[in-house]
């Protein structure tokens, strides 16, 4: 029986050797059976001209596809919905997606796209110059006053669409803080666009930098017998008193440092004939930083009708009874 003793030899061998055979078979048909996947894909334009701007709603959709490709080998982030915008108008476009549309490394079958089609918003591009405004908040240390904050650029150039840019006329700085300064300094700030979607053009400017200018608080200060000298004198000239005071208020750095042995007012005499005026106010020669709040007694003045040619005291200082005159 040399049939039958082929058959019955090495039984479990051949068993196993037909288990084998009938698990590659179903793998490989495994292999051939098409995939049924679901992911979110983007929704990309193509072909926009230069001056637009476009936004859909939703920005990406949901898509069924059956691919044969086993594995792992489609990666659902390689795969867009690719828009051709190359004859697109300013204003709003219902688009309706088909599976033209969707563009994958692989080969796969879309069975459905949800939602349908999208609305696309599409709209101008504009340019505009616009100042840049400091934002600041805080104080600065005790005995300073914020004198002026200059930014440099003081002007940016924005681009953006047309219905968020045209209303805007200005560009504020991020916040900077004042808080404890007690010097004048120089930063680097960032400027806080109204709209994310706006760009700035200013190429070749690296940064925008802020100059915080400060100056200390005024202080108040008296000098007294502060004399007085006669300027343009054609006549012979006569004052009383010969001196008086101020009290002036201005930086403490400046007032600081005001001699008092320095200080003197003069009287212009141009615009005085002859005669005789009370309540004359001499001006004080001061920095122009300090600000004059009192000053007393006023000057009597008596010019008299005799010219300094004439006078035999043209170079000498008239010190009559109560009266006196200086030159300057």
């Amino acid at each position: 029986m040399p049939r039958l003793s082929w058959f019955s030899e090495n039984l479990g061998f051949k068993g196993l050797s037909i288990l084998l055979a009938l698990f590659v078979w179903y793998l490989a048909k495994q292999v051939d059976d098409p995939i049924q996947m679901s992911f979110f894909v983007p929704v990309v334009f193509k072909n926009l001209p230069q001056n637009f701007q476009v936004s859909s709603d939703p920005p990406q959709v949901n898509i069924s596809a059956r691919t044969k490709n086993h594995g792992g080998s489609l990666n659902p982030l390689a795969v867009q919905a690719i828009l051709d915008l190359s004859t697109a108008q300013d204003g709003q476009v219902e688009y309706v997606l088909t599976e033209s549309n969707i563009i994958a490394p692989v080969d796969i079958h879309i069975t459905r796209i949800t939602p349908p089609k999208v609305i696309l918003s599409i709209e101008e591009l504009i340019e505009k110059t616009l100042p840049v405004q400091v934002h600041h908040q805080g104080e600065v240390q005790k005995g300073f006053l914020l004198d002026s904050i200059e930014i440099t650029p003081p002007f940016v150039r924005v681009r953006g669409a047309k219905s968020q840019l045209a209303p805007i006329e200005t560009v504020t700085t991020m916040v900077i803080d004042l808080s404890e300064l007690s010097r004048s300094t120089e930063m680097i700030v960032q400027l806080d666009l109204p709209q994310r979607s706006l760009q700035i053009l200013d190429e070749g400017v690296e940064f925008y930098s802020a100059q915080v200018n400060l100056r200390s608080l005024p202080v108040k200060k008296r000098f007294d017998n502060v004399p007085v000298y006669l300027r343009n004198t054609a006549y012979v000239s006569v004052i009383n008193p010969n001196a008086f005071n101020i009290f002036v208020e201005g930086p403490a750095e400046v007032v600081q440092s005001l001699n008092a042995s320095g200080l003197y007012g003069v009287i212009d005499l141009r615009k005085y004939k002859p005669g005789v005026y009370n309540k004359v106010r001499p001006t004080p020669i001061l920095p122009e930083e300090v600000n004059i709040l009192e000053q007393w007694p006023p000057i009597s003045l008596w010019v008299k009708p005799e010219t300094l040619e004439k006078s035999v005291k043209l170079k000498q200082r008239v010190r009559p009874s109560g009266f006196s005159a200086r030159q300057r």
